[in-house]
């Protein structure tokens, strides 16, 4: 629990600093308790004049640019930092996406999926659309979560990035694109171990993954961290002229991928507003 609050804790602080306009993070308390230095270091903390210091780059853009940003800020505290390089591998373009949160480097081999999720469940999960009733307090804390659909691959891989679709049903209509995470991992299993593995990060009930199992008897766990909420949600239509400008196959049925300059334009649109 202590690692999981530090984690949290460490991710509002970074939140903060973004919407403040922030770009760097330090921890200059000497006596950082042990749960919040390993914290710290897994989120790319780096030592530095006595203090644990990252960077906090509010940017979507190619990696010329995000180092051009980077570059700068370190430049401030004297932080030499490593060159962001063209065409990064996918982990590397992870990890460095995860210790620069939320910085974005379009022109990565990070893979990008669109995932439908029932208004419901995003309802759950990420608070929107908004409900009566509050969110459970350990998804609250915690920031890691998992999703589950059918076992069959839609061909997911990670790490990746993805961008939340929220449907429509019969009680709320959203249709729209309302969130990003980063995805972590893909677990194919039966529906009782994945219960029984993740319950603690879901919202769904054990006879909601076996209705996911269907015959094959397995359903397939999406488990995703650091979501971010978008200001401003970007509806179907938006997507699909997103999609069509750049002569883009799009599907909202399944799990499906996009490129990462399609992710960038429907990323940004989701900002606030300028």
């Amino acid at each position: 629990m202590h690692q999981t609050l530090a984690r949290q804790i460490l991710f509002r602080l970074r939140d903060h600093c973004r919407r403040s306009g922030v770009r760097l993070l330090s921890l200059t308390d000497r006596r950082l308790q042990p749960a919040v230095r390993i914290a710290a270091s897994e989120d790319g903390f780096r030592e530095h004049d006595g203090a644990l210091v990252t960077l906090v780059l509010d940017i979507c853009a190619d990696a010329q640019t995000v180092d051009e940003q980077a570059q700068s800020t370190a430049a401030l505290i004297g932080l030499q930092i490593p060159a962001v390089p063209a065409a990064m591998p996918s982990a590397a373009a992870a990890a460095l996406e995860r210790a620069w949160w939320p910085a974005k480097i379009t022109d990565s081999q990070l893979p990008c999926f669109l995932v439908p999720i029932q208004p419901m469940w995003s309802s759950d999960l990420f608070g929107v659309p908004s409900a009566l009733i509050p969110r459970d307090d350990h998804l609250g804390i915690s920031r890691e979560h998992v999703y589950y659909r059918a076992a069959r691959s839609r061909g997911e891989k990670v790490p990746a990035r993805i961008l939340w679709y929220a449907s429509s049903d019969k009680n709320q209509s959203v249709s729209a694109v309302i969130a990003c995470s980063r995805f972590d991992a893909t677990v194919v299993d039966t529906g009782r171990s994945l219960y029984n593995r993740f319950r603690h990060l879901g919202v769904w009930g054990l006879d909601d993954i076996l209705r996911a199992c269907g015959d094959r008897g397995q359903a397939r766990a999406l488990l995703f961290s650091d979501t971010e909420i978008f200001p401003r949600p970007v509806g179907l239509h938006k997507v699909q002229s997103l999609a069509a400008q750049r002569q883009h196959p799009l599907g909202v049925q399944s799990v499906f991928e996009i490129t990462p300059d399609l992710f960038s334009a429907i990323y940004q649109e989701g900002q606030p507003a300028q």
